[in-house]
């Protein structure tokens, strides 16, 4: 999660109203806990909290860390008139100011590095939508006073009247942008930055790369530190191989160090590597088929700037020719689709190059099995009478020839059909609205939410109709079956409100207050997204059409769940391993 929830032990908030260095007032963070922030993942429980239940809320973050006396705020003086005069000094004081970090069109969003250590984003001003604290003229006004502790953000108070504070408020409100939800506005976020860096970074936090590429520990929090995006995750897709997720940093040796940006996105985009094909259980690659090229190759560029991780990982680890021959069969063909993917916690992968496979055993055994059917075919070739033998030689040549390809096609099924047809297979049914008939500005905003739809983790989770159902179970959470979020009013998430929704994507917490396991609802990821793409999500989910499908209730932890991280692609929903 970009920025890191609060450290609530060290007793320093950013959004405050008190002077700069003194304790936050309780109204201060009772505004929060009720608000919320503004376009981020710390959500507002206003609606599901009462007055009494927020102060004791608020009483209990203040006893985690120092408890000093809590300042009373500053008088926030009148505002001064929006005039061409004081958007001319506010202009001329932004630039000594402000344009630093922002840039002179307030959109630079230069980066640096909080008293955490960890790289944050200068707010963009013309997106007065992200202003975490409120786009209040009182709230900007009181940023520029108090700074934000912990921030690059410094107060003015001593620098700057209070009138010239107001003047730079006014300049900052002038730059605002249209906001792509009404008339006129246009997308403008991270998803469309032309720096390609930026656009990938954003992109690879916000996308589902995190999911299977960086490790998790055993109760599913991602082990971030020195493995983002590094690999070593197991992931099981019987008949299938059992995969190790590959190493998408920019090492040389064992990352994408070596391969340019375009094969990386060709790979992320068609499942075609330079040595192989990418197995789409191990790798969904189908619904990463829709990204754009510009987005594709922005991703493989921000990939390439990535600190390098040595991180070896192996090659998949198949099961011999007739178990993989056998297991197809009997499963749904074309697909062959495996009951279940498993992700298993822990690092599977090597710290280095090893000198020997890791694998040498199985490659042994799979050598073994094919002396054997090979020695077999001698013995069934021979085992006639002699005045026979010619012809049952022939004829077993030529039905070994005709059984022998049609084995292959369902060994090597899905990868051998072309990458187009099976995305168009899998992702075809995703609903595409008529838009024709939209505002511009709500057709470009349905149609960038049916893009994160299939490209995310949306469709994946939830279907192609947002219909859900498909039950995950683990022994740390119990059994998870994935919610029903077509605009069904019943069923669906018809009767929720937008902030509602919004609030369920970017920080797990459903419309009654039950919050989201972050390992079945991958909110922590979603809560990257910008806002302009949290609200294209809703407007699309919103052309849905309604599925009246009801999903099982959550079962908590059970003797029977799986013991690995288990995502059921077919099979019972009752809960449990099964």
């Amino acid at each position: 999660m970009s920025p890191r929830p609060r450290d609530f032990t060290r007793g320093q908030y950013k959004y405050v109203s008190t002077p700069p260095g003194a304790p936050a007032a309780d109204a201060d963070l009772i505004r929060t806990v009720r608000d919320g922030l503004q376009a981020s993942a710390m959500p507002y429980f206003g609606d599901l909290l009462n007055d009494e239940e927020l102060r004791a809320v608020v009483a209990y973050v203040r006893s985690l860390g120092p408890r000093p006396v809590p300042a009373a705020p500053l008088p926030v003086p009148p505002r001064v008139p929006a005039t061409a005069a004081s958007l001319e000094r506010g202009k001329a004081l932004y630039g000594q100011s402000c344009a630093a970090c922002h840039g002179a069109d307030g959109r630079a969003q230069n980066r640096y590095d909080d008293q955490s250590g960890r790289q944050v984003a200068a707010r963009d001003l013309t997106a007065p939508w992200t202003f975490r604290g409120g786009s209040e003229p009182a709230q900007i006004w009181l940023r520029l006073t108090t700074g934000m502790a912990l921030s690059a953000m410094p107060s003015y108070a001593d620098t700057l009247a209070p009138a010239e504070r107001w003047d730079i408020v006014n300049y900052v409100l002038s730059l605002a942008r249209v906001p792509p939800w009404e008339s006129g506005g246009k997308l403008a976020g991270p998803g469309q930055d032309a720096d390609p860096v930026r656009r990938g970074d954003y992109l690879a936090h916000a996308q589902m790369c995190s999911l299977c590429h960086t490790q998790i520990d055993p109760t599913g929090i991602y082990r971030e530190q020195g493995y983002f995006l590094a690999g070593g995750m197991r992931v099981g897709a019987w008949p299938h191989p059992n995969f190790i997720s590959r190493n998408l940093t920019s090492d040389q040796d064992t990352g994408l160090g070596a391969q340019s940006v375009e094969q990386v996105a060709r790979t992320l985009r068609t499942g075609r590597r330079f040595d192989r094909v990418l197995d789409p259980f191990g790798m969904p690659w189908y619904f990463l088929y829709s990204l754009t090229e510009d987005d594709a190759r922005a991703i493989g560029t921000y990939l390439k700037t990535m600190p390098p991780v040595s991180h070896f990982v192996p090659a998949p680890l198949e099961y011999g020719f007739a178990e993989t021959l056998l297991g197809k069969l009997a499963s749904p063909l074309p697909a062959a689709l495996p009951l279940k993917l498993t992700y298993a916690d822990g690092d599977f992968a090597d710290a280095a190059v090893p000198s020997w496979p890791r694998d040498w055993p199985q490659r042994a055994l799979k050598t073994a099995q094919w002396v054997v059917l090979a020695l077999g075919l001698v013995v069934l070739a021979f085992a006639g009478p002699p005045i026979r033998r010619r012809l049952t030689t022939m004829l077993l040549a030529l039905g070994v020839v005709l059984l022998a390809l049609v084995a292959w096609l369902v060994v090597n099924l899905p990868q051998i059909v072309p990458a187009e047809q099976l995305a168009q297979a899998v992702t075809g049914s995703i609903p595409r609205p008529d838009t024709a008939k939209m505002p511009p500005h709500q057709a470009a905003l349905v149609d960038r939410g049916q893009y994160l739809f299939t490209t995310s983790s949306c469709a994946f989770c939830h279907g192609n109709d947002g219909s859900g159902g498909n039950k995950i179970s683990w022994k740390p959470f119990g059994t998870l079956y994935t919610r029903n979020i077509s605009s069904d009013r019943e069923a669906g998430i018809g009767a929720w409100s937008d902030a509602q929704v919004a609030r369920a994507i970017r920080s797990g917490v459903s419309r009654h207050g039950r919050q989201l396991h972050w390992q079945g609802m991958t909110w922590d990821l979603l809560s990257n997204l910008d806002e302009e793409d949290v609200r294209a999500v809703i407007a699309y989910l919103r052309t849905l059409p309604p599925v009246s499908k009801a999903i099982p209730s959550t079962r908590p932890p059970a003797s029977d769940d799986c013991d690995t991280y288990s995502f059921f692609l077919r099979g019972s929903s009752d809960p449990g391993c099964r």
